[in-house]
């Protein structure tokens, strides 16, 4: 799965006394005497009801169980029929509703909620699942009946699976071999662990099959998983579909299943849509027939699937068009399909580049990959039928920024990099989710960079993958990339920067120390040996040992070194240590945190750390592998490095280790030289460049390095053109410019990065070349975004100018001359600049665009206003839903909102005043998350530290892990602006005594 990629964005002040809700109070009043002949009709049509439910236990508007004496149970080439004939006692395996019993008590739950896995007695083997959906019937609801084969593995008379927010109808258990019914007694519905338990009134044997029959209806729920429902309009009609997201734990919404990755089965699944609709999911379709009760429903059948975890089943109901490339089909909105039109080009390369990766061939006859209008995460890997959010597919060179094209390539090659590590091979349980995501995120950049190759990918992903996650790792409230888990909130929890980012980091830091011919060989030995089934992450080690041992690759146990990545939380730090006169050269590691506390060095972690390094005289930047290690030592000294006195020297070439280097003063100060010498600073690589910079600031802000040596590095940038170094220093200088926004010396500041910014903003321009490359067409948004942010005054009229201009054709919808690579610039600081109109225009722009890319532009733009009163209007507008504004982007306005000094105080405070509104609105305990985490960023005084610890004690204390993390990360700031403050601004103001350009 790819996670949903959410901007950034601030302001004080009280919410507006207006109500913007669109309902009407209305009160109904009754006397007792009616009331209570009320209660009395109820409870009579209650006892009726049951009992007709007891009776018949049938499924509305679904294919009826003929009569109860036979069920089919389809196979993917509809000629294999198993029918399991019933007993004249068969209405007595029918669980009426009096015989369930809901754990709810909190007795029960705190007895119950002690271990979330599923007993093992029971297996399954093979579901046959057939789904009706009510899409234009106005109840959004769906009827399923379910058949599964399961093989007892240890004698039990209980069954136990997963289900939410199901009705059941009926429930029936045969033995296979000869049909014989088994009663069920009871059944138990065990609330906080989501599970349905039946009671059995005999003992089932270990080896012996059975058969489940379930039928039941279901929610096409608007909360963006399990089986959801989704709509767009076109021609001003509503446009309602029906689709899945499953991961982690919502297949149990949409069918009763044993919803446990390891747990894989083999899937038939027949989907029921309306004649004029179509239908998609993992396996090819294999017939059609008429629906024997719905005239104007079709059955559509598809082929039985390989073993698969349900997370991964999928289905689609649609009116979307569709195009085809062999075995590849592409799926959108009719009037956006043509924007689809470059996935499907792109999707067959990174097929074929992985097929020749991994040396696997891809085991499904067909991928399918669909732009969903509404969907929560950024896409979705299941097997052989690909879920994107439609900004995650859809690229078009005339309404898209260059930048969407790389985004579109990224996401596409990350879930067919699933195809294989996650799909064929799924991890055991979900504590090793890395083992998907991380390989998945390291494997998109390695196929993107095989298939376009001019985009310098995998220098990027050190700024994307590697320095990004740093920060979040160097947190006490981080975790280990694998770690234990149990209930949903803690699984959904894990899908982080650790196990996306740092995960894929370590698996290049591998890659880089056995090299590509041995980390490839094993990879694709541990997915042949555990093809089809579920693997831990020892069993990737001991595959990568045997190729690394048998080609004398490496001396040592990979999982020993791995283990202490994977094991431990965060990362080290190496102090590279000279002495000038001998020679010799002390490394010593230490876990590199935020909050630079005293830690016990004996019970410190330490890691296996692969050390690569070159010096002035060598200058060789492409030789990764190590040439030193620590093998989990606190230090060691090295007597054979052969750096003159005079030399500089550059640990961790090309930042392929998942570590921070710090050296002392000296070596620092001949980088600093080095670097601000215009003539030489390109004879280290730009990655080290981008490295040297983020490792610098990061110590500083961390206390280890003194924040003028730090300053000192990013003034070298002047004469810098690279991507990736500019990059990273504006990432590491963004965190001074939030913590100096609110502060007196921010003018200091601003003047400083503008002389920076200068020449390379004047190399890249306005004009945006025909066929740009991904990277400048990257560099010149991201540069003169900052220069106008910072106030650049050609930048801020140039923007103004562009952005009237628009505001004055007659047609703004139909002819808008701004390029799509400079839109977000110019519409931010249009917005910031102006008013009420101006603002009013971005959203009549919002509201009828329907391009996916626009849309979110415009989303994000109209949170640069810094009138208070658009911004509370603006949050209101994000929990209605009748604004326009879909639910799987509600983070996206408050982080909008949130990413100015003005408009942060305001998102925070609306969140505290409306938390109880917002939860009932999201549903998603990871969203809720993210908004915490978006509205508190720029929090950096004590007393604001007060009230967000007070606002999470009060109301967010279910929110676990993360919320812990904006705690200590909003500590971090406090003591940040304690310590660095002060030298910071004595800095500035001296360097800005040498130079006012601005």
């Amino acid at each position: 799965m790819t996670q949903a990629r959410e901007p950034l964005g601030i302001m004080d002040g009280n919410p507006p006394s207006c109500d913007f809700s669109t309902k009407t109070k209305r009160g109904v009043y009754l006397s007792k005497g009616l009331a209570f002949v009320i209660l009395v009709i109820f409870a009579l049509a209650l006892v009726a009801t049951a009992f007709i439910v007891y009776n018949f236990a049938a499924c509305p508007a679904t294919d009826q169980l003929a009569n109860v004496t036979k069920y089919e149970l389809t196979h993917c080439d509809q000629s294999k029929l198993l029918v399991i004939p019933l007993s004249t006692e068969n209405s007595k395996s029918v669980i009426p509703l009096e015989t369930t019993t809901v754990l709810t008590t909190t007795e029960e739950i705190e007895a119950v909620v002690t271990d979330v896995r599923l007993p093992t007695n029971v297996k399954p083997d093979r579901y046959y699942l057939k789904l009706t959906p009510y899409i234009y019937e106005g109840n959004f609801t769906f009827d399923g009946e379910l058949s599964v084969v399961v093989t007892v593995k240890n004698d039990t008379d209980q069954v136990t699976f997963h289900g939410v927010e199901l009705t059941f109808h009926s429930i029936n258990l045969f033995e296979k071999a000869d049909g014989r019914s088994v009663r069920v007694v009871r059944r138990t519905e065990d609330v906080p662990r989501q599970f349905h338990v039946l009671h059995l009134n005999e003992t089932l044997k270990a080896g012996r099959q059975y058969v489940l029959n379930i039928t039941y209806t279901g929610i096409l729920n608007d909360n963006l998983h399990g089986f959801y429902r989704s709509s767009y309009e076109a021609k001003n009609v509503t446009r309602w579909i029906a689709v899945t997201q499953f991961q982690a734990t919502d297949a149990r919404r949409a069918f009763p299943c044993w919803d446990e990755p390891a747990l894989k089965a083999r899937f038939t699944i027949s989907i029921a849509r309306p004649s004029n609709m179509s239908s998609v999911s993992n396996m090819n379709n294999v017939g059609r027939e008429p629906h024997k009760t719905l005239p104007n429903y079709t059955w559509d059948h598809y082929a039985e699937s390989l073993p698969m975890s349900t997370y991964l089943v999928a289905f689609a109901v649609t009116d979307f068009g569709s195009m085809s490339d062999k075995n590849f089909t592409v799926w959108a909105r009719k009037e956006a399909l043509s924007s689809a039109a470059y996935a499907l080009d792109i999707g067959p390369k990174i097929l074929s580049f992985l097929e020749e990766y991994y040396k696997i061939k891809f085991p499904l006859p067909k991928i399918d990959m669909i732009a969903l209008p509404d969907f929560k995460a950024g896409a979705m890997e299941n097997w052989g039928l690909l879920t994107f959010r439609e900004i995650a597919m859809l690229y078009d060179n005339n309404i898209y920024p260059t930048t969407a094209k790389a985004r579109v390539a990224a996401v596409v090659a990350h879930e067919i990099a699933h195809q294989w590590f996650g799909n064929l091979v799924t991890p055991a349980w979900w504590s090793d989710i890395w083992l998907n995501e991380g390989f998945a995120s390291y494997v998109e950049y390695v196929a993107v960079d095989a298939v376009e190759k001019t985009w310098e990918s995998m220098e990027v992903f050190v700024l994307n993958e590697v320095q990004s996650v740093f920060k979040l790792d160097a947190l006490t409230s981080s975790h280990q990339i694998s770690v234990e888990v149990g209930n949903p909130e803690e699984i959904g929890a894990i899908f982080d920067k650790i196990s996306y980012g740092k995960g894929s980091a370590i698996l290049r830091m591998m890659n880089h120390f056995l090299t590509n011919e041995v980390f490839n060989s094993g990879i694709t030995d541990y997915l042949n040996a555990k093809k089809f089934g579920d693997a831990e992450q020892r069993d990737l080690w001991s595959a990568l040992t045997n190729a690394a041992h048998q080609k004398g690759a490496l001396d040592a146990d990979v999982a020993v070194i791995m283990d202490s990545w994977t094991l431990q939380t965060g990362f080290p730090v190496l102090t590279i240590t000279r002495d000038y006169d001998s020679g010799l050269v002390s490394l010593r590691q230490e876990r590199f945190v935020l909050i630079n506390n005293t830690v016990d060095n004996q019970t410190a972690p330490v890691w296996w750390i692969p050390v690569s390094y070159t010096t002035a005289s060598e200058k060789d930047f492409k030789s990764t592998r190590p040439r030193v290690w620590l093998r989990g030592e606190r230090a060691i000294e090295v007597k054979n490095i052969s750096a003159k006195p005079d030399e500089w020297l550059i640990a961790n070439i090309q930042q392929t280790g998942f570590y921070r280097i710090n050296y002392d003063s000296r070596n620092w100060r001949m980088l600093v030289e080095v670097l601000n010498n215009p003539t030489r600073f390109q004879e280290i690589h730009p990655i080290n460049r981008a490295q040297i910079v983020d490792d610098a600031m990061n110590l500083a802000l961390a206390g280890r390095l003194d924040y003028r040596t730090a300053l000192d590095i990013t003034s070298y940038l002047t004469h810098e053109r690279s991507y990736v170094p500019w990059k990273a220093g504006l990432v590491a200088l963004g965190y001074i410019d939030m913590m100096l926004s609110k502060g007196a010396y921010y003018l200091e500041y601003k003047r400083y990065v503008l002389r920076l910014l200068d020449g390379a903003v004047k190399d890249l321009g306005w004009e945006v070349s025909v066929n740009e490359s991904v990277v400048r067409a990257q560099q010149r948004a991201d540069l003169l975004s900052t220069a106008c942010h910072l106030e650049h005054v050609d930048c801020m009229e140039h923007a103004v100018r562009m952005y009237t201009n628009w505001m004055l054709t007659p047609n703004p919808d139909a002819y808008n001359d701004i390029h799509a690579d400079v839109r977000s610039t110019v519409y931010c600081v249009g917005i910031q600049a102006g008013g009420a109109r101006e603002w009013r225009f971005a959203w009549e722009r919002f509201r009828v665009a329907s391009a996916p890319a626009e849309r979110e532009l415009l989303l994000t733009v109209l949170g640069c206003t810094r009138a208070p009163y658009l911004l509370y209007r603006y949050l209101e507008l994000s929990l209605r839903n009748d604004s326009g504004i879909r639910k799987q982007d509600t983070v996206r306005v408050f982080s909008a909102v949130a990413s100015s000094a003005i408009g942060q105080p305001i998102a925070f405070n609306f969140v505290r005043a409306n938390w109880q509104r917002i939860k009932d609105y999201v549903g998603s305990v990871s969203t809720l998350n993210t908004i915490v985490k978006v509205v508190t960023r720029r929090l950096n005084q004590p007393h604001e530290f007060d009230e967000l610890e007070r606002f999470i004690n009060e109301s967010c204390t279910e929110l676990g892990r993360p919320v812990l993390q904006v705690l200590e990360s909003t500590v971090a700031n406090v003591k940040w602006m304690e310590s660095n403050y002060q030298t910071i601004v004595d800095w500035l103001l001296e360097t800005d005594q040498d130079s006012k350009t601005w």
